[in-house]
């Protein structure tokens, strides 16, 4: 299989994962409310749908990761990934602290934990975006590159 086609394959398979974990989540909102966790039954569907979501960011990041080798990686592109992983960790950690300020000392209900899980999987996408654009740049200046990057390893 060519390089080309398998990163449209992960790609694929990334963006098919986040949606059904995406609407696994929307049916949740709609029978709940946007921030409200009344049973352990609707958590473990959420923390599952979070799971799928996390899982196609991680496939469509290694499937662009794929493409940069063939495709290339230019600065705006690399803007977007850096910016989408700032405000994917810095609306997760909001959230966890948020939380877990609010909660101090007092006990943590299931809409808590709810929102400070939701804030870790939001900061693991973050990271998954921050690895897979920090890849991409390497990756694409070493074939733009290859006597710098020889230069650089030894």
């Amino acid at each position: 299989m060519q390089l080309e086609q398998e990163a449209r394959i992960w790609q694929t398979i990334g963006i098919v994962a986040w949606a059904a974990g995406a609407g696994m989540l929307l049916v949740l909102m709609k029978q709940n409310g946007v921030v409200r966790v009344t049973d352990t039954a609707t958590l473990s569907t959420g923390i599952a749908a979070s799971f799928m979501m996390l899982a196609g960011i991680a496939g469509t990041v290694f499937g662009r990761v794929m493409q940069a080798l063939t495709a290339g990686y230019d600065a705006v592109e690399a803007r977007l990934w850096h910016l989408l992983a700032t405000l994917c960790c810095a609306c997760g950690a909001f959230a966890v602290l948020y939380e877990a300020v609010d909660k101090w000392n007092s006990p943590v209900s299931l809409t808590a934990l709810t929102v400070g899980l939701a804030g870790a999987f939001l900061i693991m996408a973050g990271v998954v975006c921050l690895l897979g654009n920090r890849v991409m740049h390497r990756a694409t200046e070493k074939h733009s590159h290859p006597e710098a990057a020889k230069t650089a390893s030894a």
